[in-house]
């Protein structure tokens, strides 16, 4: 393990550095940065770096390629690390990064050209517990081609990783601040800021229960994207009020006795012609509830402000009690060949209650039969510019 500035390469010469003032030794800063080789932290070097140590102000090592982590990688507290243009960290499945800093000593992975995309970024497939961010910033990252297989983004997580995010700072990154689109991960999201990026979060659905706090505002976009994928599990999952919308690339599939809580004040937002699905081939018993109050109601809506713009909450077969919307704005629903904004099939449980359908190109509630839907209770719901009437059937 190589501490500080011994068998390092340094931007410095090995004589003694003066500065314009004459003192022999000036504070730290760019013309004293270590340059890491390549090969600094891959399994077959025998000088392997382990450790990263605070080398004091300004920035204490420049990496100038995409570097491998194939050993468990410690930085401390203060550490600054700049990204030559094009370079990246890649954190391969025997290797783990753990960078904890403090509040009043954070660590920085930056770069010298302060713009977006001026670095790849750091992407990671490692599950070993040791990989955790506090007190991180990520800044001016976000190149992309880091892989083939993820949306580009400062920080990619790769399938079957473990990582805890905890007070995190990702700014000014081209394209998506975090991208967990892959799956079977072990990730916790906590109180982390990401802003001057195209989308904060572009995740995989299961991964939005594991977000808590954190501010995801000033963005192109201020809105965790939720891409492709089933919650499937069989576990309870609740989706946070973050401040943002979760905005759905995909269906939003819901099976095998999952069940979804929404907290009041969430705002489920659909691109064109996506939705919800339950249950559609079994009755797992799955649940969606989402009740909001009267002054922080639950929103579903569509990313395109017009009637019709997605299509609907299909719920098939489930007879979970716990299925129930109470305080709910349902708009813009309808679309892509829905006959409901929501719909049933062989009569499955829903209560819905001092909600709202407005702006929906279909009917508000439809039944998939010859008869109404017994296990559909209702009260106290309005309607605004429904185009198919309040409750329908075949």
């Amino acid at each position: 393990m190589l501490l500080l500035g011994s068998m390092f390469t340094s931007c410095s010469s090995d004589d003694d550095v003066v500065d314009d003032s004459g003192d022999p030794n000036p504070p730290q800063g760019n013309d004293q940065a270590i340059i890491l080789d390549c090969d600094s932290f891959q399994a077959n070097n025998a000088d392997a770096i382990l450790l990263l140590e605070d080398r004091g102000d300004g920035v204490d090592y420049i990496i100038d390629c995409v570097t491998k982590i194939e050993v468990d990688l410690k930085i401390e507290p203060g550490v600054v690390i700049q990204f030559t243009d094009g370079a990246g960290m890649n954190v391969k499945d025997s290797g783990s990064i753990n960078a904890v800093g403090t509040q009043s000593n954070p660590i920085a992975f930056s770069s010298a050209a302060q713009t977006k995309g001026a670095w790849k970024g750091i992407i990671s497939s490692s599950e070993k517990i040791k990989n955790r961010f506090d007190y991180v910033t990520i800044e001016y990252a976000g190149a992309g081609s880091l892989t083939s297989n993820s949306e580009p983004a400062s920080l990619i997580i790769g399938a079957n990783t473990y990582f805890r995010l905890n007070n995190v700072s990702i700014k000014n990154g081209l394209n998506n601040g975090i991208a967990v689109t892959a799956y079977n991960y072990n990730v916790e999201i906590n109180n982390c800021a990401i802003t001057g990026c195209d989308i904060p979060i572009y995740a995989e659905p299961n991964i939005a229960t594991h977000i808590s706090g954190g501010d995801f505002t000033g963005n192109t976009t201020d809105a965790i994207r939720i891409g492709s994928g089933h919650l499937e599990d069989g576990n309870s999952h609740t989706w946070k009020n973050l401040g943002v919308p979760y905005r759905m690339a995909a269906d939003l599939s819901i099976v095998g006795g999952t069940k979804l809580t929404l907290e009041p004040g969430v705002v489920m937002e659909f691109e064109d012609t996506k939705g919800i699905v339950m249950d559609k081939l079994f009755d797992d018993g799955s649940a969606l509830t989402a009740v909001g109050t009267a002054t922080n109601p639950i929103v579903f809506t569509g990313v395109t402000k017009a009637a019709g713009a997605w299509k609907s909450i299909f719920c098939y077969r489930s007879t979970s009690v716990q299925n129930k919307m109470e305080n709910v704005i349902i708009e813009y629903a309808g679309g892509a060949g829905a006959d409901g904004a929501i719909e049933f099939w062989t009569s499955p449980v829903l209560n819905v209650s001092n909600s709202t359908f407005k702006d929906v190109a279909a009917c508000a509630v439809y039944n998939h039969g010859n008869e109404d839907n017994p296990n559909f209770s209702e009260s106290n719901n309005t309607t605004d510019n429904v185009s198919g009437g309040y409750i329908c059937h075949d």
